[in-house]
């Protein structure tokens, strides 16, 4: 195994990686920057297109972007032949903040670490095969993380799938409070804690994935636990109560009491409560903040990674337009089955049009909207303005005026 450490600090070599020019061990000069990767055993010839020219790669055929939000991007590399698929994260810094990465580790390497260590406390993750930066005058401006995909679905989406049997869903979620319970008494602390964070396997193994906000480190204290089921429980609205208590009760174990599990219970929709109204409030000031999320383009406010997509515009009042547009992000941020903000102007404001679905009939449609239903409600309630729009991913709230969070 390649330690992930800057040369002259161990006794492990740094594989270099380059198009035919070498300049010193790891380095790779590009287009007047330095490139510098640190690599996992001997790479494919495709990996090493990817680590000589990565720009070109991520632009070329084969590459589908994803959203990542913030200046973190993610591409996928379809697979090649043999060969599963490559996931590429790049994480850009502004300007200002370059310069705050001079003599410390990017977040990309800082990942790459704590993906280690979690392996090291006995979990299977999705290490990295390559991490590199790129820096000019020691200065950092962008780094990238290459990760290979593994058979696995996150379980997010294994939760989520309508085809999931009663049995298979129980046994999914009973094993998976198991196992955060191992993950937190190992130490490791995913302050982003949410099913889509991590991977479940086919013979029911789980993985961890995506290490930014992620420490390792000594047990959990049972406060800092039950605030990540908090946020758990922000993530997944989709679970049932009963399915939630039992959750709970297997991660408390099975010597808590029933005066443990209510206080639990307690704990946790105080800190539910609190986050979810953090988050509202973050979204609501993230509308108008220029940044990584939102730009200026002449009078209008425009998301940025969504400035040419296709929109439904609704035509409004500039006051109706402006509440209608902080609505949408809040319920962006709480990732809740509505239309998604793209631009604010004075002729009113446009959401993300999801593309109608295909072939659905009408008792799909009805368990989709009572699907989507059921998600918004558990944050707030819905008003008679209530209209849904049939996207290939499920039913969308349509109009973010019809709903209204809870205090």
């Amino acid at each position: 195994m390649l330690a992930f450490a800057d040369r002259g600090r161990d006794s492990t070599a740094t594989r270099s990686v380059g198009a035919g020019v070498e300049t010193r061990p790891g380095t790779i000069p590009l287009k007047g920057t330095r490139l510098r990767w640190w690599v996992e055993g001997e790479p494919s010839p495709r990996l090493r297109t990817l680590l000589s020219d990565p720009d070109a790669v991520l632009s070329g055929p084969g590459s589908v972007a994803r959203e990542a939000g913030g200046r973190k991007r993610l591409y996928r590399l379809a697979a090649a032949g043999e060969e599963p698929g490559l996931f590429v994260k790049v994480f850009s810094l502004p300007r200002g903040q370059r310069w705050r990465y001079a003599f410390r580790p990017s977040k990309a390497r800082r990942e790459s670490k704590i993906a280690r260590q979690v392996v090291e406390r006995g979990f299977e993750a999705a290490v990295p095969l390559a991490v590199g930066e790129e820096r000019r005058f020691g200065i950092l401006s962008r780094s990238f993380s290459v990760i290979q995909e593994l058979p696995a679905r996150d379980v997010r989406a294994e939760i989520r799938d309508p085809e999931l049997s009663p049995e298979r869903r129980r046994a999914l979620i009973e094993s998976f409070a198991v196992f955060t319970r191992q993950v937190h008494d190992a130490g490791i602390d995913q302050d982003d804690y949410s099913t889509n964070n991590f991977l479940v396997f086919a013979d029911g193994h789980f993985a961890l994935i995506d290490f930014e906000r992620c420490s390792v480190g000594k047990p959990l204290r049972r406060e800092r636990g039950l605030t990540l089921l908090a946020k758990l429980v922000r993530r997944e609205p989709c679970l049932s109560t009963s399915e939630r208590v039992r959750f709970l009760r297997l991660y408390l174990g099975a010597n808590a009491d029933r005066q443990e599990v209510h206080e639990a219970i307690e704990f946790i929709l105080s800190a539910f409560r609190e986050i979810r109204q953090r988050d509202a409030r973050r979204a609501a000031n993230a509308a108008f903040k220029l940044g990584r999320h939102v730009e200026h383009v002449g009078e209008a406010w425009v998301v940025r990674t969504r400035r040419d997509a296709k929109c439904i515009h609704f035509d409004l009042p500039e006051e109706q337009a402006q509440e209608v547009w902080i609505k949408a992000h809040q319920l962006e941020r709480l990732e809740l089955p509505a239309l998604r903000p793209v631009r604010l102007d004075k002729s009113g404001v446009s959401l993300l049009d999801p593309g109608q679905a295909s072939s659905l009939g009408l008792t799909q449609r009805s368990q989709q909207r009572r699907r989507a239903r059921r998600e918004l409600e558990f944050y707030g309630r819905l008003n008679d303005k209530t209209e849904w729009i049939d996207g290939a991913d499920g039913s969308l709230l349509r109009n973010p005026l019809a709903f209204e969070l809870s205090p």
